[in-house]
């Protein structure tokens, strides 16, 4: 050893280099000389020849060829990589050929091709019986492709006497595969091997083959382990409607939860800043949240459920699953002048203990189990996807602005559309721009504390304020009612929402009286 292979740092930059050989290619370690073998007596050969023999007694002998317990001399790596490699070839037919799929086991089915594949698309299949749902095609398709480039890792038997050991006297799967010129090929999928569950038990003709369990394991699904889990596909980009309304009804709420899409904030930018392109109206006028609100809104495209509970479920299974009386509906309207209707009735448990609830869309059927996670719908209140704002509109969209409490009344008229070209009067006369602004920043920060859904106070509001757009798209009124020294109530043209501290309505009143002094600044504190 060197002098340098000697110092500690050396051998701690280098110690890991023999447990590289694991992922790497560092040097193979020299061989040790093998040390001289003594020769057994008779007596023991005989004893080990014996117990040999007593060991391989019903083990099938294309098993042990297979696994190279018997028969020649041991290979070495090299020779055994080579083989692992080399594949048996059992059919090679192109699959757009291929018309029928004929499969017999636990549940007998049928597939049959419904478009033939050309360079810019694939073969289509449907199974017999399913025409009117929904598979999954890339599930389904892999019973073809599979099928016709079938191959084996290796030959186990010739001209097998007893199926039964492999599994195929009763196979869980008899599969024929019918082409366009009439010929068949016929294959068996019987057990897995005992030595490796990757590998499974297959025949052609008579011979039995060890083939990668992941190319067969499909053929022994049932029809309804190939239906598509999505509800409702989801359109592409270009074909995505607008979602007009969702309107949610539950059993445990007293009103229903409704939903419109805001053409006049989303199209014409008046609102500045808002969260989302649809607003509550019902059981509250609120804008809403766009990240908590977006698979409320639209979560009906695209939505996945776990399992297919129930295939072409009869009145009975309706009834059974809890969807003749759903606990909740969702209708969703769309721009295209379509109309979805999304129900959802009693939950249940799979095996694994997930808990599912039952859900039929109207046209579909199926009834889908789908989780709690996926179906938000029956969980969801108002002040989960609203957002706290009050006003929203932006400031140099404003054509009108009314602001009074029971002692100002100021009205504002403005013109422009940023702060270098707009011009507001204050009741008829001049005004400072920026004193403006900072009135109406006032009123911006003023926001929610609580939903309130119920009646409107009694008489006249205690502070109101109007507001309308230049282009006369947005016309509402925001009304404060106070009811203790600590609540006031907000409504939103008539219909209340909010509940907002009292102070911050005695801060609006501050701020109105002080709009004439510019040299005092506007409160915009008050907790």
């Amino acid at each position: 050893m060197s002098e340098e292979q000697k110092d500690p740092e050396y051998i701690a930059e280098n110690a890991d280099a023999e447990a590289d050989t694991i992922f790497g290619a560092a040097p193979s370690p020299a061989k040790k000389a093998s040390p001289a073998k003594k020769g057994l007596s008779k007596n023991v050969r005989i004893l080990l020849a014996g117990v040999g023999a007593l060991i391989l007694v019903g083990v099938p002998t294309g098993i042990l060829f297979a696994t190279g317990v018997i028969g020649g001399e041991e290979s070495d790596d090299s020779a055994a990589d080579s083989a692992a490699a080399e594949k048996i070839t059992l059919n090679q037919v192109d699959a757009e050929n291929l018309t029928e799929i004929d499969i017999q086991g636990a549940e007998p089915f049928h597939v049959t091709r419904t478009f033939r594949g050309r360079a810019d698309a694939a073969s289509e299949y449907m199974i017999d019986g399913y025409e009117d749902l929904t598979l999954d095609t890339a599930l389904l398709s892999t019973l073809a492709n599979n099928g016709c480039a079938l191959e084996a890792d290796s030959l186990i038997e010739e001209q097998a006497s007893d199926l039964g050991k492999y599994g195929l006297a009763d196979p869980m799967a008899d599969v024929t595969l019918t082409y366009e010129d009439g010929s068949k090929f016929q294959f068996l999928v019987g057990d897995k091997s005992p030595m490796d569950n990757t590998k499974t038990y297959c025949a052609v003709d008579g011979d039995v083959y060890l083939i990668r369990t992941s190319l067969v394991s499909n053929y022994g699904k049932t029809p309804e382990q190939f239906l598509s889990t999505t509800v409702l596909a989801e359109p592409d980009e270009a074909t995505y409607p607008i979602v007009e309304s969702v309107r949610i009804e539950r059993e445990d709420l007293d009103w229903d939860i409704y939903m419109e899409y805001d053409h006049e904030g989303a199209e014409d930018d008046s609102a500045g800043g808002t969260a989302a392109t649809h607003v509550m109206l019902e059981p509250l006028f609120s804008y809403l949240n766009v990240e908590r609100s977006k698979d409320i809104t639209n979560g009906m495209f695209g939505l996945s459920a776990q399992e297919v509970a129930v295939v072409h479920p009869t009145d009975a299974d309706l009834k059974r699953c809890g969807l003749d009386t759903p606990f909740c509906t969702v209708t969703m309207q769309t721009d295209d002048e379509k109309s979805y209707t999304l129900t959802i009735g009693d939950s249940y448990e799979t095996e694994d203990g997930t808990k599912l609830y039952y859900t039929y869309l109207e046209g579909v059927n199926e009834i889908f189990g789908v989780t709690e996670d996926n179906a938000k719908w029956i969980t969801v209140q108002p002040g989960d996807i609203t957002s706290a704002n009050i006003f929203v509109t932006n400031v140099w969209n404003i054509g009108t602005l009314e602001v009074k409490d029971k002692d100002y009344d100021l009205k504002f008229e403005g013109e422009g559309t940023s702060q270098e070209d707009y011009t507001v009067t204050v009741n008829g006369e001049d005004c400072d721009t920026e004193r403006f602004r900072l009135l109406y920043r006032f009123l911006l920060y003023i926001y929610g504390e609580e939903l309130y859904i119920g009646e409107v106070p009694e008489g006249e509001p205690d502070a109101q304020v109007h507001l309308t757009t230049q282009n006369g798209k947005e016309d509402y009124t925001i009304a404060f009612y106070k009811i203790s020294d600590l609540k006031t109530i907000v409504a939103r043209d008539g219909v209340p929402s909010y509940v907002i501290r009292t102070s911050a309505l005695d801060t609006l009143s501050y701020n109105l009286s002080i709009f004439d002094d510019a040299s005092k600044e506007f409160k915009t504190t008050w907790q």
